[in-house]
């Protein structure tokens, strides 16, 4: 039996269902109960599409009943909520007042939690993978060589983690030369001023050399200035070499570290370990400061002071540029990155504002809806805050990534009221207020109820990530999508009471003064409302304007232009094609997708941080990083097999193209043989190897750093473990830093002792190695999470799967096309696929909702579809470039990554809600 149209316009307190022909099918006259259209219309195939409900007590069993015995498994999530949220529409239409305090209220008492705020600025916590291979081998370390006093008697080449330092480049402006006196004068200045006392705070005032690292109670020295200060005719008369520099006082200095860009005398012949230089483009001072207990805030403030007073020194002078570098810059450029969203925040807000009242405007000034835009703004502000002291109270800390998150949930939310205000306009003029909320919600409720879960479970599935970046901005973010729903059906459904209640009464939308008669109830009358709808049920719903309905010229153009133009035969056609060759270039996109986050992505571009960093990884990359190669067991290092075993594993990186030959390698057992060569010692027992080892070569001064990597056991006479160093070579990309760490690790996997491979610069890149699976696992998780969860709030089976192949389509599309817009693939690019998974679902969700709940023909329910929610998927598409559009403009790597990958799922999430799904469902989509 086929249904005809609720008489749901009727303000009698008498409601009658009603067939094609007029007649009745149910009739209930207590004024307590209502009739509810579940669909918005009445479908073919469901023969009960009604359901009286008590709105006050909602008989569960009548529901039950009713549900289970007319719709299959899919359609009773869908029914349910449809009613729920139509009851709760005119809950909000009869007590607007409470409703839109109520989250105000909450957000003013969760905002004390702003007293409570923390920051997080480590970049090694934040952008390294926490449970990273290289953090747990760093902990070994220290174990083993726990004896060993690092900052009182250390090298840099031994340290397990960066601390405290201070770094300074010198360059000239037309490349020319730094080893002359102008410059080298300027350096020793500077030198001279950091060995100076320097005032902190207060009257406390500290030196160098009582906050540095030392070896044997003297700080770590930077050869060139002690050439150079000792004789400054060193210089001209060829006598310092590179990479490594005999010192006056007979020692070896190594210049590796300090000079770059090095042109050498002896062009022909093969460079040595002692190549005579010519010049050198580049000079860098390095010094080491201790980071252990009170030491680490003080030098924090030592760093701060140097660099305030370099800056000075070298303001005027003239062709030589100085940039500086610390331990502390990393964090000072977060917070000057954060800040500097902060600003640009109420820039994009105001562009918001303007855009959506904008949108929200129409010739008729009692139809407009300007306030309603503004509540929209404000309810995804509410959303915020709250979410924010939610977090800071229980104490999550705020990393620099979480600044992306306003301009992305006012996008969202914008997106969500658009299409409870299409809702809006869909419903009857003539009805009620608290009909008209009613309808709204139920029509609404699937789109925004199925895009608020399936981006809460991408977030949830970031907030696993082993990154902290990407878990920190998750939770953030995947709380602040909760609230913004919350608001949404209460505080923006209040104001949209507030506003139907001036467009019924007539009234202007910015003066408030009546300018036409209240509507009219028009249908009052048993026969009308019978007639009424045996027309309406005569004509298809996607052609033709419903009684008293609010249009929109967006609305029509989809109905009338667009919709009939892309499901013209042969411009689907063309559509396939231009699909196909969009997911052509993405898949190739994708095979050249790069892996890595560097240095110079941390720091805002265009810094003095970024500058420094590129002169880095320009000049400074040939000599580092040195890797350490751990035996972690006893061995007996005095039988000839046990030290062939170990040259042999050491030999295996010398020989690889990303490390340095064996001129470069420390290894004390390397030169405790040749000492025994010398002193004529063969055939050694093991007491007498570590005899002389401890009392004779140990002690020896050019020998004695090889003390801090040999650790003896309690009785000194066995060796528990020991440590070798070879030196990485040419390192300048992300994946140089890979293959080197890889192969490094292979190495010591390989190795017949218990070995690991490490080197503090590992902790950074092990997210070459993290990312991808992690990728992976998060995509896969994220994308069967929606496709449940699809499967439960779209009741059709095929629609669920065409959601989840465009949502696989388009994160295939803004990975490869992120490729040719330079993003590599990261942990930041990670958090904006994950972003994008919960935007492209968005616009996927909104068309096929609207398609099931469409009547006719799929050519008329595709229209239908683009009709109902075609304007709102554009402007929510708008609203989210406007508030990431000032992102474009940010110093932060991150955040212009964010403006990136948004831009593309944007642009592909519109081409696939509008153009290429649609064309799906006319061909594949279920029928009537």
């Amino acid at each position: 039996m086929k249904l005809g149209i609720i008489r749901r316009f009727l303000p009698s307190t008498s409601y009658s269902i009603l067939n094609a022909d007029g007649d009745d099918l149910d009739e209930k006259s207590d004024p307590e109960y209502s009739v509810v259209q579940v669909n918005g219309h009445i479908d073919d195939q469901t023969t009960t599409d009604v359901q009286i409900l008590d709105p006050d007590n909602n008989n569960s069993e009548t529901t039950r009943e009713i549900c289970c015995n007319s719709c299959g498994p899919l359609d009773c999530i869908d029914h349910r909520l449809r009613h729920l949220f139509a009851a709760w529409g005119r809950i909000v239409a009869r007590h607007p007042w409470p409703i839109l305090l109520l989250p105000i209220l909450v957000t003013i008492g969760l905002s004390v939690g702003f007293r409570y705020v923390t920051m997080e600025t480590n970049q090694e916590k934040i952008y390294t993978p926490q449970n990273g291979k290289a953090k747990t081998e760093r902990k070994i370390v220290d174990d083993l060589f726990s004896s060993v006093s690092w900052e009182d008697h250390a090298t840099p080449a031994r340290l397990t983690e960066l601390g405290r330092y201070i770094q300074i480049i010198f360059t000239t402006d037309d490349d020319q030369n730094v080893l002359i006196s102008a410059l080298l004068d300027k350096a020793s200045d500077v030198h001279q001023m950091v060995l100076d006392h320097i005032t902190i705070s207060g009257n406390v005032s500290y030196r160098y050399e009582n906050l540095c690292i030392k070896w044997h109670d003297s700080c770590l020295a930077n050869t060139v200035l002690t050439l150079y200060e000792d004789n400054e005719d060193y210089f001209t008369d060829n006598n310092i070499s590179y990479p490594y520099s005999f010192l006056p006082d007979g020692n070896v200095g190594f210049l590796g570290a300090e000079l770059g860009d090095v042109e050498l005398w002896m062009e022909d012949e093969i460079e040595t370990q002692f190549s005579p230089v010519k010049s050198a483009k580049t000079f860098r001072l390095l010094y080491y400061l201790k980071s252990e207990g009170e030491f680490d805030e003080i030098n924090s403030k030592f760093e701060s002071f140097v660099i305030k007073r370099v800056r000075k020194m070298s303001a005027d002078w003239e062709d030589v540029n100085v940039v500086t570098f610390t331990s502390r810059t990393p964090d000072d450029e977060v917070k000057a990155a954060t800040y500097e969203m902060i600003v640009l925040f109420p820039i994009a807000a105001a562009l918001l504002l303007i855009f959506t009242v904008g949108s929200c405007m129409t010739k008729d000034p009692v139809r407009s809806k300007p306030w309603l835009a503004i509540a929209a703004l404000v309810s995804t502000l509410l959303a915020m805050l709250s979410a924010l002291g939610v977090m800071f109270f229980v104490g999550v800390p705020f990393v620099d990534m979480v600044v992306a998150m306003p301009f992305i949930i006012i996008g969202r939310g914008l997106d969500d009221a658009f299409i409870m205000l299409a809702a809006w306009r869909q419903t009857d003029t003539n009805l009620p207020v608290e009909r008209r909320m009613s309808l709204t919600l139920a029509d609404s409720v699937m789109s925004i109820t199925a895009t608020t879960v399936t981006d809460t479970l991408a977030f949830t599935v970031g907030s696993i990530s082993s990154f902290v970046s990407i878990r920190t901005f998750c939770v953030y973010t995947g709380l602040a999508v909760v609230f913004d729903y919350i608001y949404q059906i209460t505080f923006f459904a209040a104001c949209m009471v507030f506003s139907g209640r001036r467009e019924a009464a007539g009234r202007h939308c910015f003066t408030m003064k009546r300018i036409q008669k209240p509507y009219a109830i028009v249908a009052t009358k048993r026969d009308e409302v019978t007639d009424f709808v045996s027309k309406m049920d005569k004509q298809p719903d996607n052609t033709t304007k419903s009684y008293g309905q609010e249009d929109h010229a967006f609305m029509t153009f989809f109905r009338n232009y667009f919709g009939p133009f892309i499901l013209n035969p042969c411009i689907k056609v063309v559509v396939m094609f231009i699909y196909l060759g969009y997911i052509g270039v993405a898949i190739w996109g994708c095979s050249m997708v790069e892996q890595g986050l560097t240095e110079q992505d941390l720091v805002r571009q265009g810094s003095e941080a970024s500058k420094f960093l590129d002169l880095k990884y320009k000049y400074f990359k040939t000599y580092e990083p040195a890797v350490s190669l751990v035996i972690k067991t006893e061995q007996n290092y005095w039988e000839a097999e046990t030290q062939e075993i170990i040259e042999r594993t050491l030999s295996k990186l010398e020989e690889d193209k990303h490390f340095h030959d064996s001129s470069m390698t420390i290894s004390w057992l390397h030169e405790y043989k040749r000492f025994l060569e010398l002193v004529g010692i063969s055939n050694i027992t093991k007491d007498l190897f570590m005899s002389i080892l401890r009392e004779q070569f140990l002690l020896i001064p050019a020998f004695e750093p090889f003390q801090l990597d040999i650790v003896f056991d309690e009785t000194n006479t066995s060796i528990k473990s020991s440590r070798y160093f070879v030196l990485g070579k040419d390192l300048f990309t992300s994946d140089d830093e890979k293959a080197m760490m890889l192969k490094a690790r292979q190495v010591a996997k390989d190795c017949e002792f218990p070995a690991i491979a490490y080197s503090p610069a590992f902790i950074y890149f092990d997210q070459f190695v993290a990312v991808i699976p992690t990728t992976v696992q998060n995509m896969v998780i994220a994308i069967g999470s929606i496709l449940c969860v699809s499967f439960l709030l779209i009741p059709s089976a095929t629609c669920c799967v065409c959601v989840t192949i465009s949502v696989v389509s388009i994160l295939v599309g803004v990975i490869g096309y992120m490729t040719f817009w330079n993003v590599n693939l990261h942990s930041v690019s990670l958090l904006a696929l994950i972003l994008s998974v919960g935007f492209s679902v968005d616009y996927t969700i909104h068309i096929t909702s609207a398609y099931v709940s469409a009547r006719g023909r799929r050519r008329d329910r595709v229209i239908r579809a683009l009709y109902s929610v075609g304007m709102p998927i554009i402007q929510g598409s708008l609203s989210t470039m406007f508030a990431i559009f000032i992102c474009a403009f940010s110093s932060h790597y991150g955040i212009r990554v964010f403006f990136k990958s948004l831009t593309l799922v944007n642009l592909f999430g519109i081409a696939h809600g509008l153009v290429f799904l649609p064309v799906i469902l006319s061909v594949l989509g279920p029928s009537q």
